[in-house]
């Protein structure tokens, strides 16, 4: 909070907060943090929906006005604005509240916690359960220990809120050169693009019902999906950029059109990738011919006899030669046990 703070230059960025909107606020830094492995790569940053320059209004810094997104396409975005977030008008901004780039942070924690009300603060951190009194020493020793400026120690301050305690006193024990069994490592779970977009689609869909329609079509829970068609979700570019345009504000309808190709490309038959279009079934046009007058039955009068008659009778009494068999005399020499 602090950094973002000095970023906009004020405390107002977090008017209008409450305990739950705090919580859900760290719940956004908190998928940033896995998302980025906690510090092993920096692929997501935290987005604004209404931006924090360029414009006569300012965004506040809360859940409703954020988007986890990539890193490039939060780059690209820039301090476009399409509509929805949160905001104030900028000159409703007073000086008292207003932060110095380069302020010391522990004095700007302070004033925010004067500005948010000590009460809501401790409340948060009661129903967050964001740190005990041990892991508060850990992190604030830790924070006056690690070096922004060194990349990886960098990594390890962006991770410190979603570290356990223990990993917080290996990463001190580290710090000052007692590593040992405790040494830690921090597990991870990879998250995709697709991923986190689908998560901030359903987070999002909280505070605009319309985005739940984008999030079924893309988990495939509507028609004509069926179960067969269901598998992991894997966004291409174009897919990518209008999730993230749309969770920037833009209405669901400028995006119909890849919505409706992502249906088409995953309900239709794969050919080694290629799409085959659907085929119209194949008719055969048979021209009937004209009935004819039906003719009468044919009547046949037959004597049946035996097979053995009519071969007697074509015959006509020849008596049937008879083959001679002679057995021919077989000679052999005696066995040699004979």
């Amino acid at each position: 909070m602090a950094y973002e703070c000095e970023r906009a230059g004020t405390l107002q960025i977090l008017t209008g907060h409450t305990v739950d909107s705090l919580v859900a606020l760290h719940d956004v830094y908190k998928l940033k943090l896995k998302g980025n492995q906690y510090g092993q790569t920096k692929d997501f940053e935290i987005s604004h929906i209404v931006p924090v320059q360029g414009h006569a209004f300012i965004g506040l810094y809360h859940a409703e006005n954020l988007v986890v997104a990539p890193t490039h396409l939060n780059r690209a975005h820039g301090t476009k604005y399409y509509g929805h977030g949160l905001s104030i008008s900028r000159s409703s901004l007073v000086s008292k509240h207003a932060v110095a780039k380069g302020a010391p942070r522990k004095q700007t924690v302070e004033r925010i916690i004067t500005f948010l009300g000590p009460d809501v603060v401790a409340d948060l951190v009661r129903v967050a359960k964001i740190q005990s009194t041990q892991r508060h020493a850990l992190t604030a020793w830790l924070q006056d220990h690690l070096d922004p400026v060194v990349p990886e120690q960098r990594d390890y301050l962006d991770s410190l809120d979603g570290m356990t305690t223990q990993a917080l006193r290996a990463l001190k024990a580290t710090l000052e050169g007692r590593e040992g069994k405790g040494s830690f490592v921090v597990k991870t779970t990879t998250y995709t693009a697709s991923d986190v977009f689908l998560l901030e689609l359903e987070r999002h869909s909280t505070y605009r019902p319309e985005l739940a329609h984008v999030m079924n079509i893309l988990r495939k829970r509507v028609a004509p999906f069926t179960s067969q068609h269901l598998s992991r979700i894997n966004l291409n570019a174009l897919e990518q950029q209008a999730v993230f345009d749309v969770l920037h504000g833009q209405p669901v309808e400028a995006i119909q059109n890849i919505l409706d190709e992502y249906i088409a490309r995953h309900t239709s038959v794969m050919d080694h990738g290629e799409r085959i279009p659907a085929y119209a079934p194949i008719v055969f046009n048979v021209v009937s011919q004209p009935h004819s007058a039906a003719k009468p039955p044919v009547v046949v009068h037959k004597t049946f006899r035996s097979f053995a008659d009519e071969l007697d009778e074509h015959m006509g009494g020849v008596p049937l030669p008879v083959l001679q068999v002679h057995a021919a005399a077989y000679e052999a020499g005696p066995l040699p046990w004979e």
